[in-house]
């Protein structure tokens, strides 16, 4: 699917970003094809890969042959892949869609209609479900100290039970499986933070956006299936680590400093609470994977915090 070659204006760019993921991508390139509303309204496909060894090339090559394929060598993180994606990006819209999600037909053409009557529009998300339609977490909180000292104090549910078809409305932040980003926006605002090799790099944006003006909307009347979890299952500690890399930088980059210090603090004494507590509950698995992480974290905090210590690694 190219409009370019058809001559057809490009109003939607979809960006997708991949690293070893090629049977999602497949599912969700299967799911793009079968839209047709897409063809009519004119979309393109960017496909970032950062670095597969799975035959992620060879399948895009054969399989998708319109897309545009950006290939690179090594695993450069996602908030850069994402701006090599959005840096070729033709489209009025940008479509940023992890692997993991899959189109229904018909609801990316009912949300370009409803961001078209949105002034200021950055950033908008849909309802993300789960496979069988129910509801999941779209809309996200801003991270705070208070947040980490009072754990579910600043939890934001906009996706409650039941066919949820509200207005359109503001909120602080979305979670980025899948957000539409108006391309002049992106533009505006240079992007992502490529600090933020993975995970908190769509809240950082989200910040910014409202920072300098911009709406971030979320839309529940779209849904979009969210196949959540799927791509960090098989390294959950590794990426538990790397969302703390993120959230330590996201606290210097917006708090400061000291507010960043006192974050680590906290963080700190749970991590020693918890492996000193649970020792005895160890015989559950899952509680052998959270003690690991919880171990993994305080070593981190001795080591200094080294940016090497998640999923680059």
């Amino acid at each position: 699917m190219d409009s370019r070659r058809e001559g057809v204006p490009v109003v939607l760019s979809i960006v997708i970003i991949t690293k070893d993921t090629r049977e999602l991508l497949e599912g969700l390139l299967d799911s793009i094809e079968k839209d047709a509303s897409l063809r009519s309204l004119g979309s393109e496909i960017i496909i970032v890969d950062n670095g597969s060894t799975d035959g992620t090339e060879e399948f895009v090559r054969q399989s998708c042959p319109d897309a545009v394929y950006v290939r690179n060598d090594r695993n450069a993180g996602f908030a850069a892949a994402v701006n090599q994606g959005g840096g070729r990006a033709a489209g009025r819209y940008i479509l940023l869609l992890n692997s993991d999600t899959r189109l229904i037909e018909g609801e990316v053409a009912k949300m370009i209609t409803a961001a078209g009557n949105v002034s200021g529009l950055a950033v908008m998300g849909p309802q993300l479900v789960y496979e069988d339609l129910s509801l999941q977490r779209s809309v996200a909180a801003i991270p705070s100290l208070a947040g980490e000292v009072i754990p579910g104090s600043q939890r934001i549910s906009h996706a409650v039970s039941g066919g949820n078809t509200g207005p359109a409305r503001d909120v602080e932040s979305l979670i980025g499986a899948a957000i539409m980003i108006r391309k002049e926006a992106f533009d505006d605002l240079q992007g992502f933070d490529e600090r933020f090799f993975f995970f908190l790099e769509e809240t950082d944006f989200c910040l910014r956006a409202r920072l300098k003006g911009y709406r971030v909307v979320f839309l529940p009347s779209v849904r979009m299936i969210h196949l959540q979890g799927r791509t960090v299952r098989k390294t959950w500690v590794k990426g538990r680590m790397e969302y703390n890399i993120s959230l330590r930088k996201f606290m210097k980059k917006h708090h400061g400093f000291i507010y960043a210090l006192a974050f680590d603090a906290v963080k700190l004494v749970k991590a020693l609470a918890f492996i000193i507590v649970t020792p005895f509950l160890l015989f559950r698995s899952r509680m052998r994977l959270r003690y690991s992480y919880y171990l993994r974290l305080v070593v981190w905090y001795m080591h200094r915090c080294p940016d090497d210590a998640g999923l680059r690694r």
